[in-house]
């Protein structure tokens, strides 16, 4: 696999007639260890709930888009994940309920996809990223470039170490996703800008 293509990562799909979450961080009480990767099953209860957004389209995806960076996607897009091995202790699918925007719970069971997996891999000199002047912790990363050979040749989907909040997937399961037509996957090529 060539360095520049081995990799993507997640982003906001700019198509306006996908359906939009904006109540994920209002509705998960511990939001922040969320994007950070952290162990949650158990705490997020399965009565959690999503309204569908009246800013978004009416096109409901297998990856639900979602203003707070969180992996939201349909059973049919969760059989196809563990087919392709995202299974196991490094990762969690948290059930949820989604609401139409009429407030209406819809019958589609949809999970939350937690990665445990954190790897440091960023390549600091290629990436565009903002750090903190004092401590010079990751606050933010615009542009990812991966360091190939940090990352375990297991691994096929993992949270950046430096910035967990980022979710990189391999090109190979990128490509077993969109064989399996699931709709909503939006990734970016490393080193293009994103917004997670």
């Amino acid at each position: 696999m060539n360095n520049e293509t081995a990799y993507q990562v997640f982003s906001i799909n700019p198509d306006p007639r996908v359906a939009l979450l904006r109540d994920v961080s209002a509705n998960v009480p511990d939001y922040m260890q969320l994007t950070d990767g952290i162990p949650l099953k158990g705490t997020i209860p399965e009565s959690t709930t999503f309204t569908l957004s009246e800013e978004g389209g009416d096109m409901l995806c297998d990856f639900v888009e979602n203003t707070s960076g969180t992996l939201i996607v349909s059973s049919r897009a969760r059989e196809a994940l563990e087919t392709e091995g995202i299974t196991g202790d490094d990762f969690e699918y948290l059930p949820v309920t989604l609401k139409d925007k009429r407030g209406r719970a819809l019958k589609s069971r949809f999970y939350i996809v937690n990665p445990l997996q954190k790897v440091e891999c960023m390549d600091r000199e290629r990436s565009e990223f903002s750090a903190s002047a004092r401590t010079d912790k990751i606050l933010s990363v615009q542009q990812l470039v991966v360091r190939q050979d940090m990352v375990p040749a297991r691994l096929k989907l993992f949270r950046l170490g430096e910035w967990p909040r980022v979710i990189v997937i391999r090109l190979d399961l990128v490509q077993r996703l969109q064989e399996a037509q699931l709709t909503g996957l939006f990734v970016v090529e490393q080193g293009e800008d994103f917004i997670w």
